[in-house]
């Protein structure tokens, strides 16, 4: 609800958006998320909350965030290409997430678009060091919030830092770019989420008029969802396919083993995790939201490829490009990524699930699994193609430019070749290999 004038008003009059989820951000946040989740998820509408912090409370990291019933709440899902950690509950029925970054918030703020909504509880870190007031801070920090887009000022520090709650009911830029309208003081007496730290919150909330327009949203969006990287042909190959577990967070059949395993053995312990749901996602609100990704393809950023296709026995696919730009299409074709182990480290950083079929040529605390690799250059492993076919875990492999860079090495190498992969892709950054 919301007081103005002395009036009540039953609901705060939160933006809206048109096929795509509200952008909120809550710089500095701490574990005071918890609160600012709560109240975009009493909204009621898709919204995405982004998070940065010094340090940051991850809800996977100990002490985990669970719900009264000692249900996980937040399910981890795949990292943003921008940095962070990424969360959604699967129970809300449409789509959430939340992301963390370890970062300072203002630099944090300059790489995100215009938000529709600026969460706010701790002004220190836009004070340019030194006390400053409402007046000096906010109308900065107003830029970035899009034209029509709310910034709610909670209250928490209200009685430690009075001067950032002095303001006036309307105030405008010296520069006269955007004005900011006090248009109430909102209150969440009962916190939405069942979650430990959620408290009763009250706040200011400002409405933002921006000169400048809202731009590069939908390219922000593509940076934080596999989903909006691909192109419809693709999306309808996993659109009834749920996303799988974080690795290393079990799944729910091995948490209730463990779980069986405890009532046996009470001296083991009970599980330190909290009860995992079956997936980020219910199977229903996944396709449904697949769907309209692919009948509304405007909002879809898929990354560009240049290819040339050969048959030299098996097929041959030469992609000129960095290999971790495409690890979302290599993913969805289940390839089995076969690179040295510093390049390896960088897939996997940036897409966790490609090690089900990774095969790391140089672990580190292992032998090599092909004695004194030399990938490139005259002097390069002989038929070092064929050796890495032969450890590969699918029938498709992926890999980065080796020996000369020359076709008729390739062709020579393959020439023999009569395992079980069929299809080979090899990436490469300069236009004149393999030419």
């Amino acid at each position: 609800m919301m007081w103005k004038n002395g009036e009540l008003f039953f609901q705060v009059p939160m933006p809206k958006v048109e096929g795509r989820p509200l952008i909120v951000y809550h710089p500095a946040a701490d574990l005071n998320y918890i609160n600012s989740w709560s109240i975009m998820a009493e909204n009621e509408e898709p919204f995405i909350l982004f998070c940065d912090e010094y340090g940051p409370r991850y809800p996977d990291d100990l002490p985990f965030i669970e719900d009264g019933l000692r249900h996980e709440y937040f399910t981890r899902i795949a990292n943003p290409l921008i940095g962070g950690r990424a969360y959604r509950n699967s129970e809300l029925g449409y789509q959430n997430m939340l992301i963390q970054r370890q970062k300072n918030a203002t630099e944090g703020i300059l790489e995100l678009p215009q938000v529709d909504i600026l969460y706010l509880d701790w002004l220190e870190p836009f004070s340019s060091g030194k006390p400053q007031s409402f007046h000096e801070i906010m109308p900065n920090l107003a830029r970035h919030v899009r034209d029509g887009g709310l910034i709610i000022l909670d209250r928490k520090h209200a009685d430690i830092a009075p001067s950032w709650f002095a303001y006036s009911n309307l105030m405008q830029s010296s520069s006269n770019d955007v004005c900011i309208e006090h248009i109430g003081r909102g209150e969440w007496p009962i916190p939405y989420v069942d979650l430990p730290h959620t408290r009763e919150v009250e706040a200011e909330v400002f409405r933002v008029k921006n000169t400048i327009r809202q731009k590069g949203v939908e390219d922000f969006l593509a940076s934080l969802m596999m989903e909006r990287r691909l192109k419809p042909e693709e999306l309808k190959k996993i659109m009834y396919k749920l996303p799988p577990r974080w690795p290393g967070h079990p799944d729910r059949d091995s948490w209730m083993e463990r779980y069986m395993d405890y009532l046996d053995f009470p001296e083991i312990g009970e599980p330190y995790l909290p009860y995992p749901p079956v997936s980020s996602w219910k199977i229903r609100e996944y396709s449904k939201w697949v769907q309209s990704l692919i009948d509304n393809p405007s909002q879809l950023r898929p990354i560009s490829r240049i290819e040339r296709k050969l048959n030299l026995g098996i097929d041959v696919i030469l992609v000129n490009g960095d290999m971790t730009d495409h690890l979302d299409w290599l993913l969805l074709k289940g390839a089995s990524l076969i690179t040295r182990g510093k390049l390896m480290d960088d897939c996997l950083s940036k897409c966790c699930w490609l090690q089900d079929k990774a095969v790391n040529l140089q672990p580190k605390w292992k032998r090599p699994l092909i004695s004194k690799l030399k990938w490139s250059g005259k002097e390069s492993t002989p038929n070092l193609t064929t050796k890495m076919l032969d450890l590969a875990k699918g029938p498709i492999v992926a890999t980065i430019v080796n020996g000369d860079a020359s076709i008729s090495q390739l062709k020579n190498d393959l020439l023999k070749y009569k395992g079980d992969v069929k299809e080979l892709i090899i990436f490469h950054i300069d236009k004149e290999d393999y030419q």
